[in-house]
């Protein structure tokens, strides 16, 4: 067996199963495990058959720590954890621990640090929903073969002169993460001080990130777009803002200026996300940010963008009438989603907007929206 699944409430207890894996090579049950993934439930505290389930080549983990049925209060997170993470083998390539719901994370802070800090070069990917030790975020940064990592913490207040020099993938957890994104094109050394950084150019990784994921609390507007514009590579753009009612609470502020800007900055986009359009209708971009992204991302096929729809009437028919963009070579683009955005056209306006789209988006199949009037635009 190479891959596994595992609940620890489906693990057999008893004596039996140490008799059976004295049988086996390494004393383990499954000694040509590669791929773990092991979700473990705050009723299990201790059992000591963890060893057996952990082979000398294991390349990839993927641990998380389940809450049901929900407590009333926070349990502490359970000793099997530990005692996993401490035994994992330092050849490990690939290692994922999520725990949400738990308390008392200092003992699993120290324990996914100290691995770290063992760990050998062959880890690839690393993610964590609790922050390490500064010293193993100096370690993880001088990984040479380190080419994603899923962090909850921002940088450490000293920076290593060479960090992250194989990066292509990151994701950030936490509004605190977002320093990150001033630091890494130039891969900087200095010291932070206030939010601001006295460094000296190095080199940089502006042309190895392809994969950038940003949390849910973040705020698009322009400044944001003057940081991430310098991946110049990047393949998957992905801001999780979460649906909201109305503009309140909407973080989404481009302007038809920063989409025209932020598509000609990353031509090699295939996935663009930049949170799911809430039911306002009424923000900045309308459906020319659509058209400056056609023409400049021609390897799209995922969109996902805040666009004005209160005026896309008459905004279509202002593009049908001239020549924006209709001559250029468009993207791929299949499905369109559309989340809450509210759509109040009917008629001719419908086919207006249909024809509209289509002039954008010239392998349009599908459009994905809450709202019903949009599967009367047919596409």
């Amino acid at each position: 067996m190479r891959r596994l699944n595992l609940d620890l409430d489906e693990i057999p207890i008893g004596d039996s199963l140490f008799r059976f894996s004295r049988t086996l090579p390494g004393g383990v049950l499954f000694p040509r495990l590669e791929w773990l993934r092991w979700g473990i439930d705050e009723s299990y505290t201790h059992i000591p058959i963890f060893s057996l389930f952990l082979p000398p080549h294991l390349k990839r983990v993927i641990l998380y720590y389940n809450t049901s049925p929900r407590p009333m209060r926070p349990l502490p997170l359970p000793k099997i954890l530990i005692q996993i993470i401490s035994s994992l083998p330092t050849s490990l390539e690939d290692l994922s621990v999520m725990c949400h719901g738990g308390r008392g994370e200092e003992p699993l802070k120290d324990a996914i640090s100290s691995f770290v800090c063992r760990c050998g070069p062959s880890l690839r990917r690393i993610g964590t929903s609790v922050p390490i030790s500064e010293a193993a975020l100096h370690y993880l940064m001088r990984l040479p073969n380190l080419s994603s990592w899923r962090t909850v913490q921002g940088p450490p207040r000293v920076i290593p002169t060479f960090i992250f020099p194989s990066l292509d993938e990151l994701r950030l957890d936490k509004q605190e993460t977002l320093p990150w994104l001033h630091l890494l094109p130039s891969h900087q050394r200095g010291t932070l001080q206030n939010g601001s950084t006295s460094t000296t150019s190095d080199a940089n990784t502006r042309g190895t990130l392809k994969t950038l994921d940003l949390p849910a609390t973040t705020t698009v507007d322009s400044t944001l777009l003057s940081s991430f514009a310098r991946f110049w590579n990047l393949v998957t753009l992905r801001v999780r803002t979460r649906r909201s009612s109305g503009m309140e609470g909407c973080t989404f502020y481009f302007t038809d200026n920063d989409v025209e800007n932020l598509a000609s900055a990353l031509p090699r986009l295939n996935s663009l996300r930049l949170g799911v359009p809430c039911d306002g209708g009424s923000c900045s971009t309308t459906i020319a940010s659509l058209m400056s992204v056609s023409v400049h991302c021609l390897d799209l096929e995922v969109l996902e963008i805040h666009f004005n729809t209160r005026t896309i009437v008459g905004d279509i028919r202002h593009m049908l009438d001239g020549d924006a963009g209709r001559d250029k070579a468009k993207c791929q683009l299949q499905r369109l989603s559309v989340g809450s955005l509210l759509l109040q056209a009917r008629g001719e306006d419908i086919k207006s907007i249909a024809m509209g789209l289509k002039v954008i988006f010239p392998h349009l199949k599908n459009i994905a929206g809450c709202h019903s009037r949009w599967r009367r635009v047919n596409v």
